[in-house]
């Protein structure tokens, strides 16, 4: 049995990762106890994220949002008829339309 280094453990963890293999898989292909480089990948990681250093990603996104929305038309029905005005008549003009029908 082979002992390794730190040194050799981060590059096998990096060459892991830049594979895009699964950790059993990579094992298998190098001959590693996959519980044994799954420790060893936690402890550098750990180590690596102590340094106080964040590497950053700008990350820009553009949204844009499109409406077609149609006012609908207002309806009002009563015994003596049937009254339709368009969805973009005013608020104030409703209520004083409503206004002058009450009683």
């Amino acid at each position: 049995m082979q002992r390794r280094t730190l040194d050799d453990w981060k590059s096998l963890v990096d060459k892991q990762i830049a594979s895009g293999l699964s950790v059993p898989k990579f094992c298998q292909q190098h001959q590693l106890n996959p519980k044994y480089f799954y420790g060893r990948k936690a402890t550098i990681v750990k180590n690596e994220s102590q340094t106080g250093f964040m590497q950053a990603h700008v990350v820009t996104q553009h949204t844009m949002m499109v409406s077609e929305h149609q006012k609908a038309n207002f309806s009002l029905t009563t015994s003596a008829g049937e009254l339709s005005l368009p969805g973009t008549t005013s608020a104030p003009f409703l209520i004083e339309l409503l206004n002058g029908l009450a009683p």
